[in-house]
């Protein structure tokens, strides 16, 4: 009798097949009559049903061996009969080969640096050979350790809400400069207040609040980062051109470190008053280094914000066209104060001739400047950072602050904002 067939058809191996199964699947083959209704009838598929023949024959179960038995562990690789003149058999004889094993499947517990495999036409093992590079255990415990590594690492900027109105005419320039993060001062010693690591952070990020307070709602900001915002660009403690001894707080990574968080919280709060922000983020002579690394870092950071836009141009000027004003900005230990209108004039050719309002930022000399040449004023600003004990002993006195300018598409400036720190 045939069994009924089943819903749903299966593959599956046969090198692992009982002999009583194969000779079950046989019988049905045998009345089917032909493979495709014996597979129907099983439930399996006719590639899988090709393969059970083949085994029975390899185990010598389809009868065609003439009572030859096939000893344990081996398969028939191939068999012949003769016969006599009248057709009848004669004699028989099989050739048989040592069954290798079942098909190929990679070692759960190892990672593979290279195998080959030589199998016959059922997938199954003929001879393998291969090379390991470690264990799957090595590469899973490598990788906890890179997750433990990364568990706090923050890959972009979080989602913050658009300001719902904002002056679509309207331009604000914040000037970060000469942070030099890092410095270390003694009060008692350069006669103004202590300063290290801790307090640069509370004071600078503190300042940069209350200036955002003071700016208008300007649709557009600029954060113009003139260079020197660390204070120390390698692990010895020295400028890298002159060799100058630096007094530094701490380790040269704890302040890089230390930096592109104060970067990253003060653009923050930039984003959250302004909608299209561009942050920019020119060398000094303190941190030409430092600068590159921070400059991805913020590239990075903001890499999933449209609303952010970070400069990563080499360039140590940087140029700005909006309606009528003409701003331009570098740190100012290269190119000299009475030279620069002619610079941005040759630069900036069409630019020059399309605009009146024409200002060009530096910082590097740590205190106020603003002069008019040839119709551009040329400011430098003050550093929000107290002095160390080389400025203080040569009698270098300036205040502190941070200020932000501000410019009108069609009527040119509109004045700064200021917040000084004591």
């Amino acid at each position: 009798m045939i069994e009924g067939a089943t819903k749903k058809k299966t593959g599956g191996k046969v090198d692992k097949l009982e002999n009583d199964e194969i000779l079950r699947r046989l019988a049905i083959f045998r009345e089917a009559g032909s493979k495709r209704k014996a597979a129907d009838i099983i439930g399996i598929t006719r590639a899988t049903l090709q393969k059970t023949l083949r085994r029975a024959s390899e185990r010598g179960l389809d009868g065609l061996l003439a009572g030859q038995t096939v000893p344990e562990g081996y398969i028939v690789q191939s068999h012949s009969i003769t016969r006599d003149a009248d057709g009848y058999i004669e004699r028989t004889s099989i050739k048989t080969r040592a069954d290798k094993g079942g098909e190929f499947v990679k070692p759960a517990d190892h990672l593979l640096k290279g195998m080959s495999v030589l199998t016959d036409g059922e997938d199954r093992i003929l001879l393998k050979w291969h090379k390991t590079d470690r264990d799957l255990k090595d590469t899973i415990d490598k990788a906890e350790i890179i997750r433990q590594a990364f568990e706090d690492f923050v890959p972009s900027a979080p989602f913050i809400i658009r300001p719902q109105r904002t002056l679509a005419d309207r331009l604000t320039v914040y000037i970060f400069c000469d942070w030099h993060v890092g410095l270390f001062a003694y009060g008692k010693e350069t006669g103004g207040p202590d300063w290290d690591l801790s307090i640069a952070k509370r004071v600078l990020l503190q300042s940069i609040a209350d200036l955002i307070e003071q700016t208008p709602k300007s649709k557009r900001a600029v954060i113009l980062g003139l260079g020197d915002l660390l204070h120390a660009d390698n692990s010895r403690n020295m400028t890298e051109r002159s060799g100058n001894i630096l007094d530094v707080d701490t380790r040269y990574a704890k302040t890089l470190s230390a930096t592109s968080d104060l970067l990253v919280e003060g653009s923050e709060m930039v984003a959250a008053k302004h909608d299209e922000i561009e942050l920019v983020l020119k060398p000094g002579n303190h941190d030409p280094n430092s600068t590159v690394g921070l400059v991805q870092a913020m590239r990075m950071y903001w890499r999933n914000t449209e609303r952010v836009e970070v400069d990563d141009s080499p360039n140590p000027f940087y140029w700005k066209r909006f309606g009528v004003n003409l701003i331009g900005g570098t740190h100012g230990d290269n190119a000299k104060i009475p030279d620069m209108p002619l610079i941005m004039a040759n630069m900036r050719k069409q630019d020059w001739a399309d605009t009146f309002t024409r200002h060009f930022h530096t910082g590097h000399i740590h205190h106020d400047t603003v002069k008019e040449i040839g119709g551009v004023h040329v400011w430098s600003h003050r550093a929000p950072v107290a002095q160390d004990a080389y400025h203080a002993a040569n009698g270098y006195l300036s205040g502190r602050s941070m200020r932000a300018c501000n410019y009108d598409y069609e009527r040119g400036t509109t004045g700064t904002s200021e917040v000084e720190i004591r």
